[in-house]
């Protein structure tokens, strides 16, 4: 009798805690977002709040977490602004003159002569295909330039996201290293395997935050050395602004270089357009994408190159640019998962083939 009072305990339990666990999951979905990245922000911050906190002699935690929190939220307010007065405003001077010059001079001064007998050897009627671009930029110029209040009303709609994962980001640097324990003895795993997987979830994390910064430096270096060379106006804007985009997901820095390079040569730019395009898909893209980044990222996540790449790129066909991080831990916990397996539970004991999963060395 004892027994099945036991057994009914148990399965009481595991009904109301899986119950609990849905509703939870219910609740927390429609905010996972700004959760998710106000963990992003505060495993990347926490050697930041541990130096802070040790000077502050470890006695205000809180204190800490407030001023890494709002440090972190002051440059993300601060690349907005940029991103929407600087940038939207050069965007709108460039469309407003390429509508001017074809009105003024119609598509030979739009174009210049090099494109426009190029297109007619091609069988193309520049008039044609220009009063479309032309239009197309006047309708773009208007757009932005109308649309700039109604840009500036949408943010507000961010306001949310963004206080939640000030939040989010303050009271986890605040629990520091007590929060991880916490979780580290809770779930039913020995404490040395939870730790493990929770040390590769965080070294993960912190591989695409700095290897996302490593590579955004880069290619903004690159970019505007090769705006600069090629004769781009206001080459620091472009150059900040395909730094920020390299952390999109897809196409990044092909936002900013390819069209810079495309107005280039419809405007009569032919060459220069063309070189814009060649030294942002080899020097920007291809030497960072393919070069670079995997070999920041693969030995520090314990992964090889072909892993990160599913990694990333499912990562970020599955979550959208998030999975930029979430892919990565992912298949990090995965990993972590069959290493402890192969060690622990396997029954003819650990594996003793070479790890194809390892680093690449």
């Amino acid at each position: 009798m004892q027994f099945e009072r036991t057994r009914l305990h148990r399965y009481t339990f595991l009904v109301l805690f899986a119950a609990a666990m849905y509703a939870f999951w219910r609740t927390i979905e429609p905010i996972w977002v700004p959760l998710f990245m106000g963990l992003i922000i505060a495993v990347g911050a926490h050697p930041a709040h541990k130096q802070l906190l040790h000077k502050l002699g470890g006695k205000k935690p809180g204190l800490a977490a407030a001023i890494i929190t709002g440090w972190v939220m002051v440059c993300v307010l601060a690349l907005m602004a940029f991103l929407i007065f600087v940038v939207g405003h050069r965007i709108i001077v460039i469309a407003q003159d390429i509508a001017t010059r074809y009105q003024n001079r119609g598509a030979v001064g739009l174009l210049g002569k090099d494109v426009t007998q190029l297109l007619l050897r091609m069988g193309l009627r520049p008039d044609n295909i220009q009063q479309r671009v032309a239009d197309a930029a006047d309708a773009v110029a208007s757009l932005l330039d109308h649309g700039a209040t109604g840009l500036v009303a949408g943010l507000f709609s961010a306001i949310f996201i963004f206080i939640f994962t000030a939040m989010t980001s303050y009271y986890l640097l605040r629990e520091g290293t007590d929060g991880t324990w916490w979780l580290v003895e809770m779930l039913p795993l020995p404490n040395g395997q939870v730790e493990e997987i929770v040390n590769d979830v965080r070294d993960v994390t912190r591989a695409m935050l700095m290897s996302s910064g490593v590579m955004s430096l880069y290619q903004a270096i690159t970019a505007g050395i090769g705006y600069w060379i090629i004769g781009i106006d206001s080459p620091l804007v472009w150059a900040s602004l395909t730094g920020i985009a390299s952390v999109l997901p897809a196409l990044g820095t092909a936002l900013v270089w390819f069209p810079i390079g495309l107005v280039m040569m419809v405007t009569g730019h032919l060459y220069r357009g063309i070189g814009v395009i060649l030294w942002g898909g080899w020097v920007v893209v291809f030497v960072a994408d393919y070069l670079l980044s995997t070999k920041l990222v693969g030995t520090k996540i314990k992964m090889n190159d072909l892993l990160v790449f599913v990694a990333i790129f499912g990562g970020i066909e599955a979550f959208g640019i998030l999975g930029l991080v979430l892919g990565p831990i992912a298949v990090a916990v995965l990993l972590s998962l069959l290493r402890i397996y192969q060690r622990e539970y396997r029954p003819e004991g650990p594996v003793r083939a070479a790890d194809p999963t390892a680093p690449d060395p």
